[in-house]
């Protein structure tokens, strides 16, 4: 068994995570286990990698997430993972559990979580949404090319501490496109395939500089494309619930209840704390550089 840090989390599993994650020597947070899972996750989500689309089940021990040909997952009380392998190699294995299988984990300890990017810049932190396509993993690529931390490519957990939001940095590993390797002259030899398809990339950052403590989120913003009607402009605080609430990442069946609840009032908060704009996405790999370094 080794222990691993994720998202604040160390995760103690037989999986190895050598090179991907920090190891850790504290208190277990979540136990990773392999073991054949029988209930069925019927209902289908609009969440898809490598073409799979994923499938949800709710149960009163756990919440089922199922990838057909891929792995089998239950997630129960934001601190066990068990999971059945269905054909996957280990690198596919590790991508999807540090996907949505540990954002499962992430949302039943009650985090507010956001699919998107974010990036630290000097002692804060910057998180970047938009619809596929928008440009928010290139913009964080960006700021990785200039010799900032990407704190996560994917999916972004903010903790209130003392009631102010901090990111979690997620893991030293961020993921990159073909276009915007070439786009931002990254040097294609130091990078390594992704397991999510050929036309992704995977760059690693060093794992010993890698913050390990939460980050203070200073602004989040929302990338439109050029040709949008969006203007670049701040969202008022009190709109800021509804629009973080269209980034959620994981099945939109598990916007219910408290947890819907107490989405808005982080919100809320969050938007007391931090920026919140609308931003139509800087024209062209160029022109993103400049946005990047003249972002104060």
């Amino acid at each position: 068994m080794g222990k691993y840090l994720a998202f604040g989390l160390t995760l103690e599993t037989c999986l190895d995570f050598t090179g991907v994650l920090q190891e850790s020597t504290a208190e277990t947070d979540v136990f990773i286990q392999e073991a054949p899972l029988h209930q069925r996750a019927n209902r289908p989500t609009r969440i898809q990698r490598r073409g799979v689309r994923a499938r949800l089940g709710l149960t009163s021990s756990g919440i089922l997430l199922n990838w057909a040909g891929i792995g089998r997952f239950k997630i129960a009380a934001g601190n066990t993972i068990t999971y059945q392998n269905e054909g996957a190699d280990a690198g596919t294995l590790r991508l999807f559990l540090l996907s949505e299988v540990i954002g499962l984990v992430l949302y039943q300890r009650g985090l507010f979580l956001l699919h998107g990017s974010a990036v630290q810049v000097g002692h804060d932190a910057a998180v970047y949404l938009g619809i596929p396509g928008a440009g928010k993993s290139t913009t964080a690529a960006a700021f990785g090319k200039a010799g900032h931390t990407v704190l996560t490519d994917d999916l972004v957990a903010i903790q209130l501490i003392d009631n102010n939001p901090f990111v979690v940095p997620a893991f030293g590993q961020y993921k990159i496109w073909k276009n915007t390797v070439d786009g931002l002259a990254f040097d294609e030899s130091v990078l390594e395939p992704s397991f999510e398809g050929a036309t992704k990339y995977l760059v690693n950052q060093p794992l010993a500089t890698f913050p390990r403590n939460p980050v203070p989120l200073r602004s989040i913003t929302l990338l439109y494309p050029q040709n949008s009607r969006k203007r670049s402009e701040p969202i008022r605080p009190l709109l800021a619930p509804v629009e973080l609430l269209k980034h959620f990442p994981l099945p939109i069946q598990l916007l219910t209840g408290t947890y819907l609840q107490t989405h808005f009032q982080q919100a809320l908060r969050i938007a007391q704390v931090a920026a919140i704009n609308q931003l139509k996405r800087p024209n062209g790999f160029d022109a993103l550089e400049r946005f990047v370094q003249t972002f104060q």
